[in-house]
């Protein structure tokens, strides 16, 4: 089975260039070829969501072969920076990342959590092939969410997740950030900020956030 996310952020946690990196169109999970996903549609477009320069990108359909048991349909677009694997980088696991959801995709604070538990979960178990995580700290990994939106915002939660730094340190990491779900039709787009408290660029995050759109 082919992981194209674990694929591409173990490729990047090692030493490769930074140079800018275009949105792609990913094939579908265990094809060659792209075209469709797991279920037959079509694979998803290029985004028009901004990279910055320097900056990794990933468009991947859902369900996500990390997490499959998150019920949605659509895709995932991630941007995370060149600093996003160095341990002594102020851009250590700082990244933005939205939802396009087929489906609406109206979540509670707690289900919010709980997809994201199994989300960090999951990714923790798919990357950590040497099993640097033990066991009883996978069990430790949990997201928690409290809504955060005034009147005539839209849904808006204050997150926090500890999760592992499974690509190299196998140490926690503690994140802070927010979600935001926007209504795109029948459908829904989840904005999604997440980093240390000590990150130097969640101006920058928060700017993606506001830049991401319904339009793919």
């Amino acid at each position: 089975m082919r992981w194209p996310i674990v694929v591409l952020l173990v490729a990047c946690s090692r030493d490769q260039p930074t140079a800018p990196v275009a949105p792609v169109t990913p094939t579908a999970p265990g094809s060659a070829a792209a075209g469709s996903d797991a279920t037959g549609s079509a694979a998803p477009a290029a985004s028009t969501w901004p990279v910055p320069p320097g900056w990794r990108s990933e468009v991947i359909p859902f369900p996500l072969d990390f997490a499959p048991t998150l019920a949605h349909r659509g895709i995932e677009e991630l941007r995370f920076p060149a600093g996003f694997f160095d341990p002594a980088s102020p851009e250590f696991w700082s990244y933005a990342f939205i939802w396009r959801t087929d489906d609406a995709a109206e979540l509670t604070a707690p289900a919010l959590a709980a997809e994201l538990t199994t989300y960090f979960k999951g990714l923790t178990a798919a990357v950590d092939d040497k099993r640097r995580v033990a066991d009883t700290d996978r069990e430790t990994i949990i997201a928690r969410a409290e809504p955060a939106g005034g009147q005539g915002r839209p849904a808006r939660f204050a997150l926090t997740a500890r999760t592992f730094d499974a690509f190299k340190t196998a140490k926690p990491v503690d994140l802070v950030g927010f979600a935001e779900r926007r209504p795109c039709g029948s459908g829904a787009l989840w904005v999604f900020v997440l980093a240390p408290a000590t990150t130097t660029i969640r101006p920058q995050l928060e700017s993606l956030a506001a830049a991401a759109t319904c339009a793919r």
